[in-house]
């Protein structure tokens, strides 16, 4: 039971409490060997498991469009890998900025566990971000110029420089 323990703790580590991720971890391992949760713990270190990626799309896929976008602003604009988090108010103010109604999506957003909010300040979790901006590059990954949003420098640069050369020709 002590390594069960031990593992347990390490899977609610690499979820950090997002309630869709434990959900789709524990699944996984339920009825499993001691030998094959770290097996299993070991994939999820290094490679983002295909499955909760899908698990957690379901919450997204479930918006409506205008949330979609709010919860796509957030990852890709408020969430850095740093932080993953911003103050309510700064936030608040550049979705009012980008023409989004907050008050019904930071709600919405936080009903389906996209985000959480504690305290003044609003976050997410970084698979969710990778989600999100995975969500954005998913129809040309190598043409940013083709994206909706740039969160990047470099990325902006490549987008930039590939406009100039359309330009050009």
């Amino acid at each position: 039971m002590d390594d069960y323990e031990k593992l347990g703790s390490e899977v609610l580590f690499h979820a950090e409490g997002h309630p869709l991720t434990i959900e789709v971890i524990e699944s996984s391992l339920f009825g499993r060997n001691v030998s094959q949760w770290r097996s299993a713990l070991c994939r999820l270190r290094y490679i983002k498991d295909r499955n909760i990626m899908d698990v957690l799309s379901i919450s997204f896929d479930q918006l409506e469009e205008e949330k979609k976008e709010i919860f796509l602003d957030i990852a890709c604009f408020l969430s850095d890998n740093k932080i993953m988090g911003y103050l309510k108010d700064e936030a608040e103010l550049f979705l009012s900025f980008c023409g989004f109604d907050y008050k019904n999506g930071i709600p919405t957003l936080m009903e389906k566990s996209l985000i959480t909010c504690i305290s003044e300040n609003i976050y997410m979790h970084k698979l969710l971000v990778d989600l999100g901006q995975s969500i954005v590059k998913e129809k040309s990954p190598k043409e940013p110029l083709k994206w909706s949003k740039l969160w990047d420098c470099k990325d902006f640069e490549k987008a930039m420089l590939d406009n100039e050369v359309k330009i050009i020709d």
